[in-house]
């Protein structure tokens, strides 16, 4: 592959161009604020404009809010050369996936669900940095329309953005285990936040405090979409957490401090076990 076409330039999509960029490709994008796409031709990120070379791209990769997503790519689909590899970057798969695999393959493109393992608090442009990728996973999703052959060079392609990891899994194992790794998160932090004490805890809140409400500061618009287009397995975390939650209230207002030592020692003995696990995985052997 030599020309990487970006359609979206937030910080997802303008860190892929920037990434891609130094790591010597030639880059093409589009964003619906033209402004945006001119600022990154003027730093250098930008080769051209993408719709200027269409049949020039080898891989596509896309960086939209979900609704958008299938929409536009079916528009693109067309328009670029037989074998051109498509890879979005939205954080549910299975209502992007389902849709495209079958349909992009009968184009004669090679359609790849993505989703990059990367972030900040922070949207836009003029945020996004070539690094943000670096030491990062990429999950790639794959099911019967999938080409082995662009999944090969998808897992050979992301390493040179600087993901230090490619995993591979199906759109609904991503969505049943991101609800909880990622879309959960910002459920709690965002109702965590909301606590009538907030004004407050200045003078009396430390890293503990920051760590949980720092993905409070989202983009609502997303993942309101996010949240909704992968209901069931959010619900379901959301329920077990709730039952976890009242485990402790109960114990607490019982006063019951065997129970809340046996409760407390068992989050313990969890979050010990997973950050070995973690460790043998980056090693690994697991």
């Amino acid at each position: 592959m030599k020309n990487i076409g970006i359609v979206g330039l937030g910080l997802i999509g303008g860190s892929m161009a920037k990434a891609s960029a130094r790591a010597g490709y030639r880059v093409f994008g589009s964003d619906r604020d033209q402004s945006v796409v001119d600022a990154a031709i003027s730093d250098g990120t930008l080769a051209g404009r993408l719709e200027d070379h269409m049949e020039e791209i080898d891989l596509v990769l896309v960086a939209l809010y979900p609704g958008d997503v299938v929409d536009i790519i079916m528009e693109l689909g067309p328009k670029l050369p037989k074998g051109c590899m498509v890879i979005d970057c939205t954080g549910v798969k299975q209502v992007i996936c389902r849709p495209l695999s079958g349909k992009l393959a009968q184009m004669g493109l090679r359609f790849i669900g993505g989703h990059p393992m990367a972030g900040k608090e922070v949207a836009g442009y003029k945020n996004a940095a070539g690094d943000l990728f670096d030491g990062a996973s990429m999950i790639l999703c794959q099911d019967e329309y999938t080409d082995k052959g662009a999944l090969d060079e998808a897992c050979d392609f992301f390493p040179g953005l600087g993901f230090s990891r490619v995993v591979i899994t199906t759109a609904s194992e991503h969505d049943r285990v991101i609800a909880y790794t990622s879309q959960l998160a910002h459920v709690v932090s965002s109702s965590y936040i909301k606590s009538s004490t907030l004004d407050e805890r200045y003078g009396f809140s430390a890293g503990s405090f920051k760590d949980l409400t720092r993905v409070a500061k989202l983009d609502e618009n997303m993942w309101a979409d996010l949240f909704l287009a992968n209901r069931d397995s959010l619900l379901d975390e959301i329920g077990q957490i709730r039952d976890h939650l009242t485990e402790y209230y109960d114990a607490i207002e019982s006063g019951d401090r065997e129970a809340l030592v046996s409760l407390l020692r068992d989050g313990r003995i969890r979050k010990e076990t997973d950050t070995k696990k973690e460790e043998e995985v980056k090693k690994g052997r697991a």
